[in-house]
């Protein structure tokens, strides 16, 4: 079988494509082609490898395909890595592959708040706080479904970032993502949304005094209330009222709103 050597490296031309894209992977993810920065050109790949054009292209769509890079044509590939996207399209495949249902999600949800919760009255900080009491606010000033929705997701991703953990607040902001999304598909109104809203105020409130006050127990405590009035209040809205949490109906919608948020 042919073969093509790339420096004292030999390998195998049915997997020099494979090869392509985990050596500029990589390079992504060690930061050695910063986000922003364009990738070598096809023919340099081309010529590094030895290999022809298509074999390059057919790693860079790759990349493209799992969103760590932008092909533009006529001006080649960008690194466009972004920490969010990449865990939302894994934890779409790993929902979808493994046929969770919402409980599940819901459940995993649940449990990554408590930790935010804990870490965010331990290391939160005076601008964090800031943020969370504006979020907060917004909620108190909605106009729209729409807007809710947008006001929801921002107190969440501000609960997120106040745990200061990178990992957890990309896990949290698809999660967050897919469960204000969900509530946007089951509220019929603004007037729904409103009414959730307010039977939330209180404890949603006492999680941000919690947190700000660095009372880590109470903050735990809030996030596990908090949670689950939340799904209690979303499963018992009209359009949910006739569907259990895993039922096949209910888990065709997740499956719509992973293709969407994912």
């Amino acid at each position: 079988m042919a073969t093509f050597r790339s420096g004292s490296q030999v390998i195998d031309r049915e997997r020099i494509a494979d090869q392509i894209f985990k050596d500029l992977r990589n390079d992504i993810i060690l930061g050695t082609i910063p986000r922003g920065t364009k990738l070598p050109s096809e023919k340099d790949l081309a010529q590094r490898y030895g290999v022809s054009g298509p074999t390059v292209r057919e790693a860079i769509r790759g990349l493209s395909l799992l969103g760590f890079a932008d092909v533009r044509h006529g001006s080649g590939a960008y690194v466009v890595a972004n920490p969010d996207q990449l865990v939302a399209t894994s934890l779409s495949a790993v929902i979808q592959l493994g046929k969770l249902g919402v409980a599940d999600v819901l459940g995993v949800w649940g449990a990554l708040n408590e930790h935010v919760a804990t870490l965010a009255a331990e290391v939160s900080t005076r601008e964090d706080h800031e943020r969370l009491r504006s979020t907060l606010a917004a909620l108190d000033d909605i106009a729209t479904a729409e807007q809710a929705a947008q006001a929801v997701l921002a107190f969440h991703n501000a609960m997120a970032t106040a745990a200061h953990n990178p990992l957890l607040a990309a896990l949290c902001s698809f999660l967050a993502e897919l469960q204000t999304e969900l509530g946007h598909q089951l509220c019929d109104s603004v007037t729904q949304w409103r009414a959730i809203l307010a039977k939330l105020k209180p404890i949603r409130t006492q999680l941000v005094e919690s947190v700000i006050a660095r009372n880590r127990t109470k903050a735990v405590a809030a996030a596990q209330q908090f949670h689950k009035k939340a799904v209690a209040l979303i499963t018992a809205l009209p359009k949910a009222k006739e569907i259990r949490l895993n039922d096949p109906k209910l888990r065709q919608l997740l499956s719509t709103l992973l293709l969407r948020v994912g």
